[in-house]
C-alpha cells in the first residue's frame, strides 16, 4: 500500500489475538471455526479494514461471492492504491461470475504491483475463464516472469497453448513442470487431456506410483483416475483401465445430484410446448440466417464438425456460447415462470425480442462473417425455442455410434458440467432422451436439421464434409477438408484431436468386451 492510501489504525490487543484465530482458520479452511472469533473482533473494532478484509474471504471461501465482492469493494475505495485488495476483488468478482469486471481489478492490482503473482495468475484464469485464450496466454507469461517455477501458472499455461493449438509447446510445458514435481497432479490430467504419452514409455509408471500415494484425497485421485485411466488404455491394459475409470466415475457420482427422470420429464413438457406449428410471423426465414447451430451429445464428434465448418472462409467459429439457455433463463424470472410453461404466452413479437437479443450477443465476437456457428451440444433440448427466435438458423444433429459416445463420455472428467456421465444407466438414459427430442424436432422441422455421422465422415471426408456445408447453405472450400490447419481457439476436450487429420481407428469400445456389457444393456435398455 502506497503513501495515498489511509492509515489503517491498529487492533486492540483483544481484536488482534482474535483476528489471527480467524484467519488461521480461514487459511486451513475451516471456515465455520472463523465466523465466531472474527464477529468477536468485529464488535470490538467494526469497520476496521483488516477485518472487513478476513470477512471477504470468509466469505468467498464459504461461497457467498457477492457479500464478498461487496466488502471487497468497499474496501477498494476505501485504499485505492492497495494492490492485494484489488486482487482480493478480482477474485470475488470472478467467482460471481462478474468476469470482465474481475478482469478489470487484476489489470488495476497488476498496474498497482507488476510483482503481484496471485494478480497475474488470476488475471490469466478470468481470461481463460472468458474465452481468450490468448491473453490468457500471455498472463501467464506475466506470471512466469514474476516467479519461472509456479506450477499452476505453466499448467495452465499449457492449457491455453493446447487451445491455441501449441500443441508441441503446451507438451513441453507439461514436460518441464513433471521433471520438477513428479506429483504435480494437475501436470498430469493435463497431459492426458493432450493425448501425450508413449505407451511404452515411463509415464504409466510414474503417474500409478502418484495414484498410488496414500495421502491423496478423494477429489485428487478421481481427477487423477481420469487420467491414469486413459493412459492405461494407451497401454492396451483395458481390465485396469476399466477399474480405474468405475472408481473415478462412482466417486464423482456419489458427490453429485442428478436425476434422469426428472430430466426424462423435462424434455416430455418442452415437446409438448412446441407441439402446435410455428405462427406465419415466426417463419420469417432471414432472421437468424447464416447462423448455425450444432447440437447432440458430448463426445459425438461436434468438434470435429465444427472445426470443418470453422475452415471455411465465410464462417466465424463460436463454440459453446450458452447463451440460448442465458436468454430463456432470463425470460424466465421475467415471466416469474419456468421454461417452458410460459411458450404458450410468448407471441410473435416476443420470439423476435429473444432472437435479437441472441444476435447482439454474437456482434461481440463473431467479426463480420455472413456465417457462425454455435456448439453448445444442449441446444437441442431447446430447438423448438430456438426456430421461433430465429427461423432462419439450420442445425446439424452430431451424432456417433452410441456404445462409442457414451464410453468416451464416462472416461471424460467433466466435472459439473455434464452431471449424466458418471453412471450407465443415467447416461443411457441421456441419449436416449437426446435421441427421442430429435426425432420429433427433425418431424416437426423438415429440412433444417443435418444429421452428421461421425463414422460416416471416417469412411468418406470429403462427401461427408460436401453434405455437411450443403445442408448449411455454404458452397465447397478445399479448405474444409483441411481442417486441422485452421489457427482458431478450441475450447473443448476435443481440443489436441481436431489439430490433426481424420484418422480410422478400431473403435475403443470394442476393445473392452464384456466388461462394457452393463453399458450395452442400459444402452438397449433406454431404447
Amino acid at each position: 500500500m502506497n503513501a495515498c492510501s489511509p492509515a489503517v489504525p491498529p487492533l486492540s490487543p483483544a481484536a488482534a489475538e482474535l483476528a489471527q484465530r480467524a484467519r488461521q482458520a480461514i487459511e486451513r479452511g475451516a471456515w465455520d471455526e472463523a465466523v465466531q472469533p472474527l464477529n468477536d473482533a468485529l464488535r470490538m473494532q467494526p469497520a476496521h479494514s483488516d477485518l472487513l478484509r478476513l470477512s471477504g474471504l470468509l466469505e468467498q471461501g464459504r461461497g457467498n461471492a457477492a457479500n464478498a465482492a461487496m466488502l471487497f469493494g468497499h474496501l477498494h475505495q476505501r485504499h485505492p492504491d492497495d494492490a492485494t485488495l484489488a486482487n482480493h476483488l478480482g477474485a470475488a468478482l470472478a467467482l460471481a461470475g462478474r468476469i470482465d469486471a474481475a478482469i478489470e481489478a487484476f489489470r488495476r492490482a497488476l498496474a498497482l504491483d507488476p510483482g503481484l503473482l496471485g494478480a497475474a495468475y488470476n488475471l490469466g484464469r478470468a481470461l481463460d475463464q472468458r474465452g481468450d485464450a490468448t491473453a490468457a496466454c500471455a498472463a501467464f507469461d506475466v506470471a512466469l516472469r514474476i516467479d519461472p517455477r509456479y506450477g499452476p501458472a505453466r499448467v495452465l499455461r499449457a492449457e491455453s497453448l493446447k487451445k491455441l493449438g501449441r500443441l508441441p509447446e503446451a507438451q513441453r510445458e507439461l514436460r518441464d513442470v513433471l521433471r520438477s514435481d513428479p506429483g504435480a497432479l494437475s501436470a498430469w490430467i493435463a497431459l492426458a487431456n493432450l493425448r501425450a504419452f508413449e505407451p511404452g514409455s515411463e509415464d504409466l509408471d510414474a503417474i500409478a506410483r502418484v495414484y498410488a500415494n496414500p495421502r491423496l484425497d478423494g477429489a485428487q485421485r478421481t481427477g487423477l483416475g481420469f487420467a491414469y485411466g486413459a493412459m492405461l488404455e494407451a497401454a492396451g491394459r483395458y481390465a485396469e483401465a476399466f477399474d480405474v475409470l468405475r472408481a473415478a466415475n462412482s466417486e464423482v457420482r456419489r458427490r453429485c445430484q442428478w436425476s434422469a427422470p426428472a430430466v426424462s420429464a423435462l424434455i416430455d413438457d418442452i415437446l409438448a410446448a412446441f407441439a402446435a406449428p410455428a405462427s406465419a410471423g415466426e417463419n420469417d426465414a432471414t432472421r437468424g440466417h447464416g447462423a448455425i447451430f450444432l447440437v447432440g451429445m458430448p463426445r459425438s464428434g461436434s468438434t470435429l464438425a465444427e472445426q470443418i465448418l470453422a475452415a471455411h472462409p465465410a464462417v466465424t467459429g463460436g463454440g459453446e456460447r450458452e447463451d440460448i439457455a442465458r436468454i430463456l433463463q432470463q425470460e424466465s424470472v421475467r415471466r416469474g415462470r419456468r421454461f417452458p410453461t410460459w411458450v404458450v404466452d410468448a407471441d410473435v413479437a416476443d420470439w423476435r425480442r429473444l432472437g435479437e437479443d441472441y444476435l447482439q450477443r454474437c456482434a461481440a465476437w463473431r467479426g463480420n462473417r455472413p456465417y457462425f456457428t454455435d456448439k453448445t451440444l444442449t441446444n437441442w433440448q431447446t430447438l423448438g425455442a430456438i426456430r421461433r427466435m430465429l427461423p432462419g438458423a439450420r442445425f446439424v444433429h452430431c451424432v456417433r455410434d452410441p456404445l462409442e459416445t457414451a464410453w468416451s463420455c464416462y472416461k471424460h472428467h467433466f466435472g459439473e458440467a455434464q452431471y449424466f456421465t458418471y453412471d450407465f444407466d443415467e447416461l443411457a438414459a441421456f441419449s436416449h432422451d437426446c435421441a427421442r427430442a430429435m426425432r420429433a424436432w427433425d418431424a416437426r422441422h423438415p429440412g433444417w436439421i443435418h444429421r452428421h455421422e461421425h463414422e460416416a465422415l471416417l469412411a468418406q471426408p470429403e462427401a461427408q464434409t460436401r453434405a455437411l456445408l450443403v445442408a448449411c447453405g455454404l458452397a465447397f472450400d478445399p479448405a474444409c477438408l483441411r481442417f486441422h490447419e485452421v489457427q482458431r481457439e478450441v475450447h473443448t476436450a476435443s481440443a489436441a484431436q481436431v489439430r490433426q487429420p481424420l484418422q480410422r481407428r478400431v473403435p475403443l469400445a470394442e476393445r473392452y468386451g464384456t466388461l462394457l456389457d452393463p453399458l450395452r444393456r442400459a444402452l438397449a435398455a433406454a431404447g
